[in-house]
């Protein structure tokens, strides 16, 4: 049976209270990220990826972002508990405000859109590696919408979208990616579900397909990608992640470093990529992939250590949280917006039932 200690924080995660598990598997993913960008990005400037790299890559495909993804939608209902303007304003200084200014970075430092001014709409859409925060946006910016649904509702519509929509498009990849999302919140707000799942032989279940669908990504690494049928599996292998953290509690140097990624999850994710292209078109390790890749693994992760050590501090809070008088301002338009609506909806109201009474 689990402890009450399990359960209560089984239950997360609508509290307020930080998990160590959930860090320590944030973590875990982000660095997986990583490594993974780490030997991507030299390839996307030409310099030959070995076969072995670009298999390990491929088996934890299905599960890197797929777990990020669960992980923010498990924190959705703690945010839905907020006033709405309070939750919107929170959302424009935390996800769309690093996704700006990052971007305009990325532009600066790698980004090339042949064709596509700066001032066009398309520029700014789910632009490079930053479409994680842009999709995240966007569930964040429906959620208040959907919260009347049933809970399965959200999860079916996003893969509806990515079943049907151009395979490979922005906006199927969006709809694929709601599934993890939602299906996180689902996990969330089902009472004891992680416990359950956190036990020897549920952990060892979800792991035979999820190790199976790995080793099929290696095999068709391109054809495998973003389909919906394989979202279940993806899911298997996040809980598998989520499992071996989540009980027993594991403690120790490891441990703690993968925390401590967790923790500053947003840091070590906007800024890792900017410092590896920048790595990669130079000529520090020119002909050596292997010293390239590790060049840009020890860059990113000791930038995203300084940042994150300084991340609550000006000026580096603004590379991550808007300034206050921005998330103030956001707070009343929202605010100004909400009592119009409540308005207009109290007098399409009072109208319908004059209209009626009139009937009568």
């Amino acid at each position: 049976m689990p402890s009450d200690t399990t359960q209560a924080e089984s239950t997360v995660l609508a509290t307020g209270r930080r998990l160590g598990w959930m860090d320590t598997v944030r973590g875990t993913a982000i660095l997986l990220l990583l490594l993974w960008h780490a030997s991507a990005i030299p390839a996307f400037f030409e310099t030959p990826m070995p076969d072995l790299i670009r298999s390990a890559n491929a088996f934890f495909f299905p599960y890197r972002m797929p777990t990020l993804m669960l992980l923010s939608g498990m924190l959705l209902t703690r945010s839905l508990r907020k006033p709405l303007p309070a939750y919107y304003a929170g959302k424009i200084a935390m996800v769309l405000w690093p996704y700006l200014v990052w971007l305009i970075i990325a532009k600066i430092v790698f980004l090339d859109m042949p064709g596509v001014p700066w001032w066009h709409w398309h520029a700014w859409y789910a632009a490079s590696y930053l479409w994680f925060l842009f999709f995240i946006g966007v569930y964040y910016a429906a959620a208040p919408l959907l919260k009347r649904l049933p809970s399965w509702v959200p999860i079916a519509l996003g893969a509806v979208a990515g079943a049907f929509l151009e395979q490979g498009s922005t906006e199927q990849r969006m709809g694929y990616f709601a599934i993890f999302f939602f299906a996180g919140s689902w996990i969330a707000n089902t009472s004891g579900l992680v416990d359950r799942l956190a036990r020897p032989r549920a952990a060892l279940l979800l792991a035979i397909p999820a190790i199976a669908f790995g080793a099929a990504s290696v095999i068709w690494t391109e054809s495998l990608q973003f389909l919906v049928w394989g979202a279940p599996l993806s899911i298997a292998g996040a809980l598998v992640l989520i499992a071996a953290f989540a009980r027993p509690r594991i403690d120790g140097p490891i441990t703690r470093g993968l925390q401590f990624l967790g923790r500053s999850s947003i840091v070590f994710y906007v800024s890792h990529f900017p410092i590896m292209a920048l790595l990669s078109q130079s000529s520090l390790a020119e002909g050596s992939f292997l010293l390239l890749a590790t060049l840009n693994l020890a860059a990113s992760v000791l930038l995203g250590s300084v940042l994150a050590v300084w991340k609550s501090a000006p000026p580096a809070i603004w590379l991550f949280q808007a300034p206050r008088w921005i998330t103030a301002t956001s707070t009343k338009v929202v605010s100004m917006i909400t009592i119009r609506g409540e308005i207009s909806t109290a007098q399409v109201g009072a109208r319908t039932s004059q209209s009626t009474r009139s009937s009568e």
